[in-house]
């Protein structure tokens, strides 16, 4: 009789549909995910990820209209995107949403700006690497210290190298918060990144 007057439980939020165009690559540290476990948040509820060089890695998330969802496989493959198609459809989403970058230049290093907080993936966007191989003597060096940084140079070159290397801590020490990533360099070799030889 007394369960008559028992509240039901909360119904549980409705997931949002989730479509493949949606699909996102952010790039995070590797700490990124000894956090969430650390959270107690279990692996299954994890986001795909991926190795991308040294401390870094490539997540994946949906990108909805008020927020980002963390993609698990599971949300995934509910998309009707297998983990083989994953890396591919992401990036192909990110290149069609990100703005078309704007350089700044001192000292011979570059920093490049997308205005939205993006500019870590830029690593992933092959063609702008591809296109910038042609302007280096050397190889492309790059450090993404912040999600909204990253800094570039030609390894020929170094006074620019050292710029690069000290205009990166300084980013990375800009705050202490969850956006730094890494004051590691880069070598862009082969169509991927590597940790530079050299640091």
């Amino acid at each position: 009789m007394f369960g008559l007057f028992r509240k039901k439980a909360p119904a549980q939020p409705a997931l949002p549909v989730l479509r493949a165009d949606q699909l996102q690559p952010r790039i995070k540290h590797i700490n990124f995910l000894g956090a969430l476990q650390a959270a107690g948040v279990p692996p299954d509820q994890q986001p795909s990820h991926a190795p991308l060089c040294g401390e870094l890695i490539v997540t994946y998330a949906f990108d909805l209209p008020d927020s980002f969802m963390m993609a698990t496989p599971k949300l995934v493959e509910g998309a009707g995107v297998s983990t083989d198609e994953l890396p591919g459809i992401a990036r192909a989403n990110l290149e069609r949403a990100l703005p078309q970058p704007k350089f700044f230049a001192k000292d011979g290093c570059k920093v490049a700006v997308t205005g939205e907080d993006l500019e870590a993936t830029l690593l992933l966007v092959d063609g702008l690497w591809d296109a910038m191989a042609s302007q280096v003597r050397g190889d492309i060096l790059v450090s993404a210290p912040r999600r909204d940084r990253i800094l570039m140079c030609d390894s020929a070159d170094p006074n620019a190298v050292m710029t690069l290397r000290e205009q990166a801590q300084q980013f990375f020490d800009e705050h202490n918060d969850a956006h730094r990533l890494s004051t590691q360099v880069m070598v862009r070799r082969g169509g991927a990144w590597a940790l530079f030889d050299g640091q």
